[in-house]
């Protein structure tokens, strides 16, 4: 017997580390306003979530000024700490924002668009394992320029500019949730946006390995592992310029992996990189475009990782913005108005964390009806499970006008009505 609502009720309350002091009728608001979230179609405000819920308005104003955990509430929900081996990917997204009065509006990078645009942007980090087509929401930071006071803290040293730029809040972020992150993995992967000296040189100095992606034109060089001149002077290091379109059979290991049923055939090796100062584990892969053949260019700074390792991390990384394209198509992650930041990223990581919730729900569904759900389908389905609900509460209350239907609904939902509407994903 399918009951979504109870199940998805199941699904956040285990999540709540009992651990953490988290007060009851706090507990029941996060529940109530996941629901809300999966149940409601057209945007997402307090407004909405007041009109649709059992709370008021003013309710859900001043819980979202609230801190609350959202990080080891979607590790204990996801059950990632496994003891597989996976890494943290993140990377920016952009939310467009008009007004004026929004904290952090600004200007960023709009991938889909190509642009610069005015609007939010958020950094959000998610769980990946390499080889698999999915990703786990863990939190997500707003982008607000701030100023730091007192001490450069050492994993901003490097730096010339420590100013508050992306480089140091993205730092900064890190360091505040590293000892979660390292519970599940020491290794973080992004896009060619982090691979620069500051970023790897800031995540190494806090603990963490890189996995990245160069530019095509990135400057790499041999390591000479020749004989030694006897007698004062610096010993020799480099022995000549890497030429990715001639690649040297001798130091370079050839290697292949198969992905989405197509063999990429991998060349590695341990090169020296110009740019990051630090010796990197660089793995070359030979991808078919059509009838051409392009090289991208991959690394580590773990140079004892795998070069099919390396590749299936960043492959894996793409995840991450499917998670975005769920909360922004389906949990509202772009709807949430308000002049306060603390009530804004409270928004983000419960949109956020919607997607998560209806992840497990369609693993529950798979594993009872067989059939595979997008996060668009589940939300249809706890949309008509919601709508039952309330037509079964208004027939069988003690003011209905219907007694003679009294007990007319079942307790558990038709299967036709339950899914009505939804279509099993691609």
């Amino acid at each position: 017997m399918i009951q979504p609502l109870d199940q998805v009720r199941s699904i956040i309350a285990s999540a709540i580390n009992p651990g953490v002091k988290v007060r009851k009728n706090f507990k029941s608001f996060i529940i109530e306003t996941m629901i809300l979230i999966l149940t409601i179609y057209g945007k997402l405000n307090f407004l909405q979530l007041g009109r649709h819920g059992k709370s008021c308005e003013s309710r859900f104003r001043q819980n979202f000024k609230k801190k609350f955990d959202w990080c080891g509430f979607n590790m204990d929900m996801c059950h990632l700490k496994d003891g597989k081996r996976g890494a943290i990917a993140l990377d920016h997204s952009f939310l467009s924002k008009s007004g004026k009065k929004t904290p952090g509006l600004g200007w960023y990078w709009s991938g889909c668009a190509g642009a610069v645009k005015r609007g939010l942007e958020i950094l959000g980090f998610a769980y990946v394992v390499p080889g698999e087509a999915d990703a786990r929401f863990l939190f997500a930071e707003q982008t607000i320029p701030v100023t730091k006071r007192g001490r450069t803290p050492f994993y901003l040293e490097h730096m010339k500019d420590k100013r508050d730029n992306q480089t140091a809040r993205c730092l900064r972020t890190v360091y505040d949730k590293q000892e979660q992150l390292r519970s599940l993995s020491g290794i973080i992967v992004g896009d060619c946006l982090f691979a620069t000296y500051n970023m790897v040189t800031g995540l190494r100095a806090i603990g963490f390995d890189v996995v990245s992606r160069f530019r095509d034109d990135a400057v790499l060089q041999y390591l000479y592992k020749g004989p030694q001149k006897q007698g004062r002077g610096r010993k020799k290091e480099i022995d000549g310029q890497v030429e990715i379109a001639n690649l040297r059979e001798d130091v370079f290991e050839k290697g292949t992996v198969v992905v989405d049923d197509n063999e990429v055939t991998l060349r590695s090796a341990t090169v020296k990189s110009k740019s990051l100062k630090i010796k990197v584990k660089v793995v070359v892969a030979e991808l078919k475009c059509g009838n051409k053949i392009i090289r991208k260019i991959f690394f580590s700074t773990d140079t004892s990782m795998t070069a099919s390792d390396i590749f299936l991390i960043y492959h894996s990384r793409f995840q991450i913005e499917f998670l975005f394209r769920d909360a922004k198509q389906n949990t509202g992650l772009e709807d949430w108005q308000s002049t306060d930041s603390d009530r804004l990223s409270f928004g983000y990581n419960a949109s956020l964390s919607a997607v998560n919730v209806a992840r497990e729900l369609a693993k529950e569904i798979h594993k009872q009806t067989g059939r595979k759900l997008s996060v668009a389908s589940v939300k249809k389905v706890l949309h008509n499970a919601a709508l039952y609900q309330h037509i079964k509460e208004f027939i069988e209350g003690s003011n209905s006008a219907y007694p003679q239907n009294n007990k007319a609904l079942t307790a558990e939902i038709p299967p036709n009505l339950l899914f009505f509407g939804v279509r099993d994903s691609a």
